[in-house]
């Protein structure tokens, strides 16, 4: 199964897309909307319609390749996707495997005859990534992104969303017609890297995940005052990075003793003011997230650490101010389509782990518009977002016949 030349295909298609966004800083990006975003999507375009499916961009960008079913046009799709996206200086893997392979997949259901009454599609979301928001690709197939919000949005540059879109030929103020018809999705199914560490220390070749973990996201605003680093005594100084850094500390002991196993909590923002050698730092400003598969513990834990930093800031003479950025739910993926990969992965002759997602996919936002499921192959390393992110050819392998095998299973519902 793992030498199955078919898979070369495969290969040789993230070799190539490889070659779109290489970054002399190093690794790949593939900014939303970019010119190397847009030439990765084109290029995708470009190989789907080889493997004989008709192709079209929604009003957001997203692409969508697709295959009739015996049904005729209209029917129910059973859709296979991912992203092109990156992060700066990122990986070849992170999105683009599920995309590729689910291109790999329609090429055999259509090489074989194996496409029943339903459609099948291969979409490619665009900005997985968040240059420009929480996952607003997957957000307005689902009929959850609004003009209105894509008229807000910038990138942390500056960059607007509606002139990102409007350049790359996309009109804004349509986004609302990318949203796709209740029932149109019949079944959703995404092979991603895990991005951890799990499988490979495992030993398994494939994860089915159970649940995309819940986040809560907040800002903390330490105010003390920016004093001189030389004469002020350091009993009388407010200085607003020293109860910012015991706040941290804090935090992450009560990540471990209140959290449980699948909780994380990071701290990945911090700007000083004015940031100077010889001042007393006046204002922190620094973001957290906490996520969890547990419904509610985010919040919790949310509310606690605004309780932390309230009962240390007074014992720096400094004032905190938290604001809770934004939140999303878990989202538990699909039992019936779980099971249905847990057997194609058995039928391939290998025992997967289930484990949850600590990372968001578009797979938690279709999820609440159709059936959703998703497959994990191992990272070497638990490396990802960096251009270390590797997998092994051989679990790629074993990944793509468990999707294969699973697709051919839907396909042959009536």
């Amino acid at each position: 199964m793992t030498d199955d030349p078919r898979a070369a295909r495969l290969m040789q298609d993230l070799a190539r897309l490889a070659d779109i966004g290489v970054d002399p800083a190093g690794g790949w990006t593939r900014r939303a909307f970019s010119p190397a975003d847009v030439e990765a999507h084109d290029w995708f375009c470009g190989r789907a319609r080889e493997a004989g499916l008709e192709v079209r961009f929604d009003a957001f960008g997203n692409v969508v390749a697709r295959r009739e079913g015996r049904a005729g046009p209209g029917a129910p799709a059973l859709v296979m996707g991912s992203h092109l996206d990156t992060v700066p200086n990122g990986g070849p893997l992170d999105g683009a495997l599920g995309v590729l392979a689910g291109l790999e997949v329609a090429r055999r259901l259509i090489e074989t005859d194996a496409i029943g009454m339903r459609a099948i599609e291969v979409v490619a979301f665009r900005d997985e990534e968040g240059r420009f928001g929480s996952l607003p690709g997957s957000r307005a197939m689902s009929g959850r992104l609004s003009a209105e919000e894509v008229a807000r949005l910038k990138s942390a540059d500056g960059v607007a969303l509606a002139a990102a879109m409007a350049a790359a030929g996309f009109d804004p103020a349509r986004v609302g017609e990318a949203a796709r018809p209740p029932g149109a999705i019949a079944a959703y199914l995404e092979l991603h890297i895990e991005q951890g560490p799990v499988l490979e220390a495992a030993g398994r070749p494939v994860g089915i995940v159970t649940a995309i973990a819940g986040q809560t996201r907040w800002r903390f605003d330490f105010q003390g005052a920016p004093d001189h680093a030389g004469t002020t005594p350091m009993g009388m100084r407010r200085d607003a990075f020293a109860a910012a850094a015991r706040f941290a500390d804090r935090f992450r002991d009560m990540i471990l003793a209140e959290g449980g196993a699948h909780t994380r909590g990071t701290i990945g923002f911090l700007k000083l003011t004015p940031n100077a050698g010889n001042v007393v730092p006046g204002r922190v400003q620094l973001g957290l997230e906490i996520r969890d598969v547990e419904a509610g513990r985010p919040q919790a834990l949310g509310d606690r650490a605004v309780a932390l930093a309230e009962a240390i800031a007074p014992q720096f003479g400094v004032s905190v101010a938290a604001a809770r950025l934004n939140a999303a739910p878990t989202v538990a993926m699909d039992a019936g389509l779980a099971a249905l990969l847990t057997g194609a992965a058995r039928d391939c002759g290998c025992e997967p782990l289930s484990l949850p997602s600590g990372a968001g996919h578009d797979a938690g936002i279709i999820a609440a518009v159709a059936p959703a499921a998703m497959l994990f192959a191992p990272s070497i390393g638990g490396r990802s977002h960096c251009p270390e992110e590797a997998t092994d050819h051989r679990d790629v392998a074993v990944a793509l016949a468990v999707l294969e095998r699973a697709m051919r299973r839907l396909c042959a519902v009536p």
